[in-house]
């Protein structure tokens, strides 16, 4: 007697397997409720938002202290103080390349995590006892290398499980609000701990967070992990699965390379927007301190809360990131440099300290719709062109920001040096207008010179959004 094999999904779409009911009872019987919760959207949202909370509180907590620092405990001017902020900037500039490789060439988004945050524990607990300037750069490059990792791979494991679309835009900006939080928190208790319990407590409080964050990260689902959990999904919608031939595992496909994205117009274009944007945002740090310091004999503690004027507003990152998928990226990003040039004009201003932070608060929203439409946007680029490149590609993000991070304290602080706070912010506005106008300046030329066909300046990122923008138009007509 011979028995034929039940075969285990019914060709039948009505069949019991394809409702979702019975698709969590699988899921439950192989998984526990850790692995459940480890592979679902939520943990990987959790986990980079954690990632990058925790690196914005130990970038941040140095802000209204560190400048107090060098100028009073090591009587050193405001270049120093300049060349301090962006020694984070160099170390993240160096690392950067370093964990996208590794990571995109090696499939891991784990191990690249674990080392960048137990690194930045380490190196945190260094500069709570460095006693000269030399110590405090060394510790200073070190947090900067150890924090290359939280943005490069937060950023692609949500493109590995998002994709691209809307969804990405709103995800990516919701991750920006808990950087945001950081960037609120940090200030705040950083002066407040070096005020009332020392200079070494801001940076034990950082230690601590950074080890707590690195037993999160012990909860990274792999890319070859996902890849077993879209086969299941394979299997239980009935579809035929070849896993050699038809099934790309998210995120692992080397087709592009960090080569090719570097000669891509459109990446080198987000690029520039990105380190005009740093430079202005990071240059501010160092020498907003000391000019609220001179005129108006604030301590650490009020500096910090005058810092959440700057932040809070972009908590409308989730809201800017999904309006940049239906007006456009580039028009946001244009429109965000030349607010954020207007209201670093206005900062400049002498006005009364309430007017200053409202200022502050306007430029907080301003940056935040100038550089949260960028990240989707190189996402949706990977994704495009095969995916498997979304560690390379947010690294050259990473690496912009982190150019910008660099320049932008060291000219501030020459500038407050040499011309003062007014004409630095000026020129800091200046910088911003002309980069728009740059972009924008391929929109003109393709507006004034494009033929019948549209073939001038086909690789424009501006022009492309403009032809993108005819086709919706003339659709919904």
């Amino acid at each position: 007697m011979s028995y034929e094999q039940e075969p285990l999904l019914s060709a039948d779409p009505t069949h019991d397997f394809y409702n979702t009911a019975e698709r969590d009872i699988i899921r439950r019987r192989r998984y526990g409720w850790y692995e459940r919760f480890r592979r679902s959207q939520t943990a990987v949202v959790l986990i980079a938002a954690m990632a990058l909370f925790t690196d914005m509180v130990v970038y941040g907590i140095v802000v209204p202290i560190l400048p107090l620092i060098v100028k009073e405990r090591l009587e050193l001017d405001s270049q120093a103080v300049g060349f301090l902020f962006g020694c984070y900037a160099l170390g993240l500039l160096g690392a950067t390349p370093f964990f996208a490789i590794l990571s995109d060439r090696y499939h891991t988004r784990k191990l690249p995590m674990l080392l960048g945050m137990g690194s930045l524990a380490i190196c945190t607990l260094f500069f709570g006892i460095a006693n000269t300037y030399w110590q405090l750069v060394i510790a200073r490059i070190a947090q900067g290398a150890a924090g290359g990792a939280s943005w490069t791979i937060s950023l692609a494991m949500l493109a590995d499980r998002f994709g691209q679309g809307e969804k990405l835009g709103v995800v990516m900006g919701t991750v920006l609000s808990a950087n945001t939080i950081g960037a609120i928190t940090g200030p705040i208790i950083g002066g407040a701990l070096y005020q009332y319990w020392g200079y070494a407590s801001p940076f034990i409080f950082c230690a601590i967070l950074a080890f707590f964050d690195f037993l999160t990260i012990l909860m990274i689902i792999e890319p070859h992990e996902l890849h077993d959990d879209e086969l299941l999904d394979e299997l239980l919608d009935d579809t035929q699965v070849n896993t050699e031939e038809n099934v790309t595992p998210v995120g692992i496909n080397n087709d592009l390379s960090l080569w090719s994205l570097i000669r891509d117009w459109n990446v080198i274009t987000v690029c520039i927007a990105v380190l005009m944007i740093a430079s202005v945002f990071s240059g501010i740090e160092p020498i907003l301190p000391i000019y609220l310091k001179e005129r108006f004999n604030t301590d650490p503690t009020t500096i910090g809360f005058i810092y959440i004027s700057v932040v809070i507003p972009t908590i409308i990152s989730p809201i800017v990131g999904s309006l940049s998928q239906k007006v456009g990226q580039w028009l946001l990003i244009n429109v965000g440099m030349i607010l954020l040039a207007t209201s670093s004009a206005l900062i400049a201003l002498p006005f009364a300290l309430e007017l200053i932070i409202a200022s502050l608060a306007f430029f907080g929203a301003a940056y935040s719709v100038a550089s949260t439409p960028t990240l989707p946007l190189l996402g949706e680029f990977v994704t495009k062109n095969g995916g498997g490149a979304y560690g390379q590609v947010y690294a050259l993000w990473n690496m912009a920001y982190s150019i910008g991070m660099l320049v932008g304290p060291v000219i501030g602080g020459v500038l407050l040096q040499h011309f003062g706070f007014f004409w630095a912010m000026m020129c800091f506005a200046t910088t911003l207008f002309v980069t728009a106008l740059f972009i924008m300046g391929e929109s003109y030329i393709f507006l004034l010179f494009a033929n019948a066909d549209r073939g001038i300046l086909p690789d424009s990122p501006s022009a492309v959004a403009l032809i993108q923008d005819d086709i919706l138009i003339e659709n919904v007509d």
